[in-house]
C-alpha cells in the first residue's frame, strides 16, 4: 500500500474511534454544562453539543467519498466542542478534546494533500493553526466569563502568617462571642485575649488544644452590651499579632439600632473588591447566605471541604472582612455539595463536620441533621434555615426543620420587633415542581405562608441569596397563603463574585443582576417603632436599589 493509502486508512478508523468516543463520554460522563447556564444558557449548551457530536460522525461517513468535506466538518466541530468544553474544564482540557477530535482531520489533510498544489497546503495549514488557536482563544474567554473574577480585584494586603492560618468570628451576642482559628503547623493549643478598644478592661479565654484540620474554637463570655472589642489570639503563650486578629461590637440589650451586610455566591477564590466595600460599611455582623465557595465537592471525605474553606479564609480581601466582622452563615448548593445538591449529596455528613468545625455557628437544634440556627440582636430575632441538607423531591426543610421554622417565626413575631429570616433560596417564583427554588416546593412555601398568614405576622423580612442579583420585593409578590394579604419584604443578596443572573420574580422594586454585588440592612430602633432600610449595592459603591418600611413594635 502507498503511504497515502496508509494515511487514508488511519484517517477514517481514527475518525470513526473519535465519533465512538465521543458518544461513549456522553453517555458515561456527560455533556460539559454550566453550573447554571451561564455563557450560552442551559437551553443551547446541550442540544448544540450533541449537535456537533453529529457532524463529527457525519463528516467521518462523508469522508470515505469527500475527503476534503469530512475534514472540514470534523475540524469545524472539534473547534467548537473545546469551547463548549471550557464552560465546566479548563482551557487545557478543551484545548486536548480539541486536538483529539481534530486527529482524523488533519490525517485526511494529509492523505489528501499530495495531489494539491503548495498554495493550496499552505492555507491548509493556516487554517488548521486558525483553528486550534481560536479553540485556544474561545476556551479561555469562556473559561474566564464562567469561573473569573467579574470586578477588580481587592487592595487589602496579605499578612504574613505567623501562628495562625485564618481566623474569623462568630456566634455574636451581648455577652459573648466564638472565633474560630486555624493554628499553623506544629502549634497546639490557642486562647483569646480581647481587650476593649476604649481600653477599659481585658478578658482572657481558656487555652483550647486544636482539634481537627488544626482548627480551634474558643468561646469568650461575660463581655459588656454595646462595646467595641479587640481580640488576639494567643497560640502555645504567644500572641499572633498578624493574621489572628480581629475586631466585633457586643449588641445592646433591648432597643438598639444596627447595620448588618448580606451576601452569597463567590467564585473560588475570589478576592474581589466587594469585600473591601463590605468591610467598609462596618457592618454589625454578615450575614453569608450560601455559595461562600463554589467548590462542587462531591466527596465523602472532610479533607476536601476544610481545603475549600481553607483557600476562602487565606485570600486578603475577604480575609480582612471576616476579621473585620463577625459572621452568620448557612450554606446553599455550591458551598454544601455539588451544583442543586439536596439530602443525597456523596459528602453530606462530612460537609457537616467541616462546617461545625471550621464555622463559628450558632447552637444547632438538630445535632447531627441540619445547620438551621436562631439568635437575637437587640430586638430583632434572625432565623436561618438549612434549605440543603434535608432536601428531598417532596421537602425542602424536612419535617424536623419545617416545624422549627413555623415556631420560631409565630413565636418571635410576638416576642420581638422584627423577625428576619436568612433563606438561601428564592422565594418568590410561580409553582414549578422540581425547580431549583422554593418554587419546586410549592406545597411546602404554602403552608408556612398559610401559617404566616394565621398568626397575622406582620413584621416578618426575608433576606435570601443564591439568585446571582440584587432585587427587592415590597411584600407585593411574597404572599403565598390561601388567605391572601400576608406579603412580607423580601431583599436578595447577591452576586458577590458570580456571573449576574435573575431567579423567579417579580420584585416591586426590580431585579439587578450581576457580581461584586452585596446587601446593606440598617435597623433604626426607637423602642416604639423599627424602621428598616433596604440597599442593594455594587463594589463601586453605586446603590442599584433600596427600600424603606416601618414595623410598630413598642418596647415591652
Amino acid at each position: 500500500m502507498s503511504a497515502a493509502s496508509v494515511v487514508r486508512m488511519l484517517a477514517h478508523f481514527s475518525a470513526a474511534a473519535v465519533a465512538v468516543t465521543l458518544a461513549v463520554l456522553t453517555v458515561t460522563v456527560g455533556i460539559p454544562a454550566s453550573e447554571e447556564g451561564f455563557v450560552f444558557g442551559s437551553a443551547v449548551e446541550k442540544p448544540a453539543q450533541l449537535a456537533l457530536a453529529g457532524v463529527v460522525s457525519v463528516g467521518a461517513l462523508l469522508a470515505w467519498r469527500w475527503e476534503a468535506i469530512g475534514a472540514v466538518l470534523i475540524a469545524f466541530a472539534a473547534t467548537c466542542l473545546g469551547i463548549f468544553a471550557a464552560i465546566e474544564y479548563q482551557p487545557s482540557y478543551a484545548m486536548a478534546l480539541t486536538a483529539g477530535a481534530m486527529v482524523p482531520a488533519v490525517l485526511l489533510w494529509l492523505s489528501w494533500q499530495h495531489r494539491r498544489t503548495a498554495g493550496e497546503l499552505v492555507a491548509l495549514a493556516l487554517v488548521t493553526v486558525l483553528l486550534l488557536a481560536t479553540t485556544w482563544f474561545g476556551a479561555n474567554r469562556v473559561y474566564a466569563i464562567q469561573f473569573g473574577p467579574t470586578h477588580p480585584d481587592s487592595s487589602a494586603p496579605a499578612p504574613a502568617v505567623d501562628r495562625v492560618d485564618w481566623v474569623w468570628s462568630g456566634a455574636l451576642r451581648a455577652d459573648g462571642i466564638a472565633v474560630t482559628a486555624r493554628l499553623a503547623d506544629g502549634y497546639r493549643t490557642a486562647g483569646l485575649r480581647i481587650t476593649a478598644a476604649d481600653g477599659s478592661g481585658t478578658v482572657d479565654t481558656p487555652a483550647v488544644a486544636a482539634g481537627a484540620h488544626r482548627i480551634v474554637r474558643m468561646d469568650a463570655a461575660g463581655l459588656r452590651p454595646d462595646t467595641s472589642y479587640r481580640y488576639t489570639v494567643v497560640v502555645d503563650g504567644d500572641a499572633d499579632t498578624s493574621r489572628g486578629t480581629g475586631r466585633f461590637t457586643t449588641p445592646s440589650v433591648g432597643p438598639m439600632s444596627f447595620r448588618f451586610t448580606a451576601g452569597a455566591c463567590a467564585r473560588v477564590g475570589s478576592n474581589g473588591a466587594v469585600f473591601d466595600a463590605l468591610t467598609a460599611e462596618n457592618p454589625l455582623f454578615h450575614l453569608a447566605l450560601g455559595d461562600l465557595h463554589y467548590g462542587n465537592i462531591e466527596s465523602t471525605e472532610t479533607g476536601p471541604f476544610f481545603d475549600a474553606y481553607d483557600r476562602l479564609l487565606t485570600q486578603p480581601g475577604q480575609a480582612a472582612f471576616y476579621r473585620s466582622a463577625p459572621i452568620a452563615y448557612v450554606w446553599d448548593d455550591h458551598d454544601y455539595g455539588p451544583n442543586d445538591a439536596g439530602a443525597e449529596a456523596p459528602g453530606r455528613d462530612a460537609s457537616r463536620t467541616a462546617f461545625g468545625t471550621t464555622v463559628p455557628h450558632y447552637a444547632f437544634p438538630s445535632p447531627g441533621g441540619t445547620i438551621n440556627q436562631a439568635f437575637t440582636l437587640g430586638r430583632v430575632r434572625f432565623i436561618l434555615t438549612d434549605t440543603r441538607s434535608a432536601e428531598t423531591d417532596t421537602t425542602m426543610l424536612g419535617a424536623e426543620q419545617l416545624a422549627w421554622l413555623i415556631d420560631e417565626i409565630v413565636r418571635s413575631s410576638r416576642t420581638h420587633a422584627l423577625v428576619v429570616w436568612g433563606n438561601s433560596m428564592p422565594w418568590i417564583g410561580g409553582a414549578e415542581p422540581g425547580s431549583d427554588s422554593w418554587a419546586g416546593h410549592p406545597d411546602e412555601r404554602a403552608r408556612i405562608a398559610d401559617a404566616i398568614a394565621a398568626a397575622g405576622v406582620r413584621n416578618l423580612l426575608m433576606v435570601a441569596g443564591d439568585a446571582h442579583m440584587v432585587a427587592i420585593d415590597d411584600g407585593t409578590n411574597s404572599d403565598y397563603s390561601t388567605t391572601g394579604g400576608h406579603g412580607f419584604p423580601v431583599l436578595h443578596a447577591a452576586a458577590l463574585d458570580r456571573p449576574g443572573n435573575v431567579k423567579g420574580g417579580p420584585y416591586s422594586e426590580g431585579a439587578y443582576p450581576g457580581g461584586g454585588q452585596y446587601g446593606v440592612v440598617d435597623v433604626a430602633d426607637d423602642g416604639r417603632t423599627v424602621t428598616v432600610t433596604l440597599t442593594g449595592k455594587r463594589w463601586d459603591g453605586t446603590v442599584l436599589v433600596d427600600y424603606e418600611f416601618t414595623v410598630s413594635a413598642a418596647a415591652p
